[in-house]
């Protein structure tokens, strides 16, 4: 008796040293596990204690796959050349955005190069090659210049300051010749020639972006965005990614439909439940995940994103994404990628870490829908890993356990519609004065389409549009269109359609046809019809050899300008973030007394006009 009590002693010391040693290797083999990383305790939610309890050696019924080895992951082979391409500037390179990292409506399609602030850096051709392309506009990458290879690959450069040599002379010609600042160009094949390491442009702001940078990319001969990094450009990379938040996500489809989200949690890496000091117990049923993470290289200023992330359930594979390439035609699929609603509500982003048969991108390996299916009694063990390009990683765990006690997860409340309808394809729409019409190709997934009339506001012809809800995203424009009705006829093609955001208004646009007013948009949310009637605005800053003004709109924003001297067109440069139009008087005309003439005209069609006498 003695001997089978000292047997039975010896078991049960085992069974527990066992468990402890299953807990501390579960959250102690992340590179971050070793960095100070400060964590934000402001963000963790108040303990439910109805759905928790400590962990114990009986809360899970296996914490590894019982035919399955442990998942081992691997990167994709990297097969580009390493020396093929060089840096695009003489100096160190350090990044601001990096490939394929997430930006709100499309997925970044290079490398953002710091320049400390400043423009005006000397832009290098990574390697021998020809001009094939050129742009210059207020929008997207400003100016830019596209260079083929004879590797048959494309590299870019954007938002440039300015031009330099024989592509500055050239791209000015085919502005005089067209008489617009705007212009897009395609050179002949081998016209402007670049030698590898050979200065032809200047670092700048221009277009979309956000502050001085070089926007850098190299595409496949089939123009194909591919991760810059793996061409053996050398960047430094000290910091580890983050797991910051993540979402676990009650698989109801229905809930998605009507609601806008699955019944879903988030919970910070300060929770209990990442801690694994408890355990996460859940009502019976399906679940898949969601995470908020960043990246960082040489300091925390600079939020970056993630391209390699993988999830194992009890050990063995259930999602894995690897996001090397990017084809631009699929850019907004990023919808698909992320969670909507949860950056609609939290202004947050959230990788979905499932892909559902509405995601279309080639970056995802995934077993059972990457979804875990909990009867009552059931445990899993879920491993979240994320991996940046240089290799440092961070990872969290935790464990679910069925219970029917547990309390559901809270579904999307439902907001106040007058009328509501299913849209699971092509679908044309009447409310009121409104008619919205919905191409196939718009609806990423079946949705409940609701509809709302809210208070009228200032300035406003309409009453306010609640057309749906910003958290359910369109792949592609609809149409709209309102009635016009007959006492606002004498507002003509001044007419517009505009969007609200909070107290920001954004002009929509719109085109009167008869008594209608049509409209197209990819947003969901508040709109309204009102008139833009006030011409732009001209404030003289400097006028001589070289001259500035300051332009501004009240609505439509600035469409064109026209720049004379003696009726003779001048070049003028625009640049919106700054309001500024800007030119100097090129050298042909000689010294005298001129008429100088700048006139600015916006989007529906009100116009103003500078003129003054002018001593060259």
């Amino acid at each position: 008796m003695k001997q089978n009590t000292t047997i039975l002693f010896i078991l049960c010391i085992g069974i527990i040293s066992l468990f402890a040693t299953c807990k501390q290797n579960t959250t102690s083999d992340t590179v971050a596990d070793k960095v100070d990383i400060p964590t934000d305790t402001t963000e963790t939610e108040p303990l439910d204690t109805d759905t928790m309890r400590a962990i114990e050696s009986s809360a899970s019924l296996s914490l590894k796959p019982k035919n399955e080895e442990q998942y081992k992951f691997i990167r994709n082979p990297n097969n580009y050349p390493q020396n093929y391409f060089r840096s695009p500037f003489d100096s160190a390179i350090y990044v601001s955005g990096t490939f394929c990292e997430l930006r709100g409506n499309h997925f970044h399609g290079g490398l953002d190069i710091r320049t400390g602030g400043r423009e005006g850096w000397k832009v290098l051709a990574v390697a021998d090659g020809y001009v094939e392309r050129v742009k210059v506009s207020t929008k997207g990458y400003g100016r830019v210049v596209y260079i083929k290879h004879p590797n048959g690959k494309s590299s870019v450069y954007g938002h440039l300051q300015g031009f330099v040599g024989p592509l500055a002379d050239y791209v000015k010609k085919a502005q005089y010749d067209s008489r617009s600042f705007e212009i897009e160009l395609y050179p002949k094949a081998g016209q402007i020639k670049l030698s590898k390491g050979q200065f032809f442009a200047l670092s700048g702001n221009t277009g979309g972006s956000g502050g001085p940078h070089l926007h850098f990319e190299i595409r496949t001969s089939g123009g194909i965005s591919t991760n810059p990094l793996m061409h053996g450009l050398n960047v430094k990379d000290k910091l580890p990614p983050v797991i910051k938040k993540v979402s676990i996500y009650n698989k109801d489809p229905e809930s998605l439909c009507t609601r806008g989200n699955y019944p879903y949690k988030t919970v910070t890496k300060a929770s209990p439940y990442l801690r694994n000091t408890q355990t996460l117990d859940v009502s019976p049923g399906k679940y898949s995940f969601g995470l908020n993470t960043d990246d960082y290289f040489t300091d925390r200023k600079n939020v970056l994103g993630i391209n390699y992330c993988w999830v194992t359930a009890n050990g063995a594979l259930l999602y894995e994404y690897q996001i090397e390439k990017f084809n631009f035609s699929q850019g907004r699929y990023i919808y698909t990628h992320t969670d909507p609603y949860l950056k609609w509500k939290d202004n947050k982003t959230y990788i979905r870490l499932f892909k559902e048969k509405y995601n279309p991108l080639g970056y995802y390996k995934q077993k059972q829908n990457a979804e875990v299916s909990l009867a009552h009694g059931d445990s899993v063990e879920i491993k979240i890993h994320i991996q940046d390009y240089a290799g440092l990683q961070d990872s969290v765990s935790w464990i679910m356990v069925g219970d029917t006690t547990a309390k559901p997860f809270p579904r999307v409340a439902q907001v106040k519609q007058e009328k509501t309808l299913r849209v699971s394809g092509a679908k044309h729409i009447k409310f009121n004065e409104w008619s919205i019409s919905i191409p196939k190709k718009a609806v990423y997934h079946p949705f409940d389409f609701k509809l709302a009339t809210v208070t009228k506001r200032e300035k406003m012809l309409s009453k306010t549009l609640q057309m749906h809800y910003g958290y359910t995203p369109l792949h592609t424009y609809i149409n709209v269109s309102y009635r016009v009705p007959a006492q606002w006829l004498s507002y003509g093609d001044k007419l517009c359609a505009v969007s609200f955001d909070g107290s920001k208004t954004y002009y929509e646009g719109g085109t009167l046809n008869g008594t209608t007013l049509s409209f197209r948009t990819r947003s969901l949310g508040q709109y309204a019809i009102t008139y833009d009637t006030e011409a732009p605005k001209l404030n003289k800053l400097k006028l001589g050899k070289t001259f500035k003004f300051r332009a501004t709109d009240n609505l439509s924003g600035i469409k064109s300008i026209k720049c004379t001297v003696d009726d003779k067109w001048i070049l003028a440069e625009y640049e919106p973030k700054t309001n500024t139009i800007w030119g100097k008087i090129p050298s042909w005309i000689e010294s005298g007394t001129y008429t100088y003439k700048l006139t600015v005209t916006d989007s529906k069609g009100n116009s103003t006009t500078f003129k003054e006498s002018v001593r060259l």
